[in-house]
């Protein structure tokens, strides 16, 4: 008897420690920020830095993920956080793009950006390794490139495409291609003739066909239409434009966009019309059709309760079968965000706006592909 009881009093006081323990861990709650990073690897949505003030002048080295190997809902207390700052080597940028590389999709890359003190004197990538938990300065080679801000690089079959940027300090907008081979870590420039004017604060996002779709963006400080999608096909190295059907939404820059689970849709979000905080890019939420060519952009049910306020600066990210979008400037506060939203897009014809994360509500049946098609991010100054 005696034996016993002590038996069951060690079964009370672990689960005690594990239920201090889970409270430990998942107490971490995120300050507001824009400008931020994120990437989805395993299970893990990872936030890299921004900016935790309104004018920019702070820029933070925090990185933490939520954990989506389990339910959660949507309020901050209930999200599943755990903070990584601790770890040497944490990148203080802004404005910067990142991507997911390597043969397994398993290292986070950044690229570019801003870091404090507006400057540009720090290295041009860095990585993470999930699998090793380190973070380092890439020593790559070849031409490299110059360090700009407003990059959204996009990751396929070994290599890093970069297009466009913004260098603030010498006013230069860029419409070539930095192309780094992850190999080797090999830098070379693809400069062609019919590419697309320089911008920044663009969305990238690569194709099932090999082609990598650009939309929006800003020139000379002005956001570029959405009325002409311009594809870059990694097959052959080769520009093409194409004048998308539909009714155009307004005009955008450093806004969000993602594929849908079938690959035949693109869900962009947020934005703004000019630049400054001033005015919400409209509507807030649009869908361009990819099924057929030429693009069209379509009218797209959505419902639900929980529907975020315009946003910009923000993060987009597919996991299972949501859209979660994260933190940025929420116009209906003028203040920086802490919250994320969910979106439900297993339904083609009504999306919904949820405030759960349901694992199992995980269509089987979906293809799964690589996470890189839909972590790149891209921020503003």
């Amino acid at each position: 008897m005696e034996v016993l009881q002590v038996y069951n009093k060690m079964n009370l006081y672990l689960l005690l420690i594990l239920q201090l323990f889970a409270v430990f861990v998942y107490s971490y709650s995120p300050n507001p920020r824009s400008g931020h990073l994120s990437a989805f690897i395993n299970n893990k949505l990872y936030f890299i830095s921004g900016s935790t003030t309104l004018d920019r002048t702070v820029i933070s080295n925090d990185f933490f993920y939520i954990d989506c190997s389990m339910s959660f809902n949507g309020t901050i207390d209930s999200i599943p956080y755990t903070s990584l700052s601790d770890l040497p080597g944490i990148p203080s940028i802004d404005v910067s793009g990142s991507s997911v590389i390597g043969p397994y999709n398993d290292i986070i890359l950044t690229f570019g950006g801003i870091g404090k003190n507006n400057s540009y004197g720090y290295p041009l990538i860095y990585t993470y390794d999930t699998k090793n938990y380190t973070w380092n300065s890439l020593t790559t080679n070849g031409i490299k490139p110059p360090i700009r801000k407003g990059v959204r690089p996009t990751y396929t079959s070994g290599r890093l495409y970069a297009f466009g940027g913004f260098n603030y300090i010498n006013g230069t907008y860029y419409n070539s291609i930095d192309l780094l081979d992850t190999i080797g870590f090999i830098w070379s420039n693809i400069t062609l003739s019919n590419a697309p004017s320089g911008r920044d604060g663009y969305v990238s996002n690569l194709l099932p066909n090999g082609n990598i779709i650009y939309l929006g963006g800003y020139l000379s400080g002005q956001t570029i239409g959405l009325d002409t999608a311009y594809l870059y096909n990694t097959n052959n190295n080769t520009w093409r434009n194409m004048t998308t059907l539909g009714v155009t939404p307004e005009s955008r820059g450093h806004f969000t966009s993602v594929l849908g689970l079938n690959k035949n849709r693109l869900i962009i979000y947020g934005g703004e019309s000019t630049k400054g905080y001033n005015h919400a890019a409209t509507p807030t939420l649009v869908v361009l059709d990819l099924s057929s060519e030429p693009f069209t952009w379509i009218s797209q049910n959505v419902s639900g309760d929980f529907i975020p306020p315009p946003l910009l600066l923000h993060t987009a990210n597919v996991v299972n079968n949501y859209m979660i979008i994260a933190y940025g400037f929420n116009y209906q506060t003028n203040l920086l965000s802490s919250d994320i939203y969910i979106l439900d897009i297993s339904n083609d014809s009504e999306y919904t706006w949820v405030n759960e994360f349901n694992l199992n509500l995980k269509n089987p049946s979906l293809i799964s592909f690589p996470t890189y098609k839909s972590t790149c991010t891209d921020n503003k100054a």
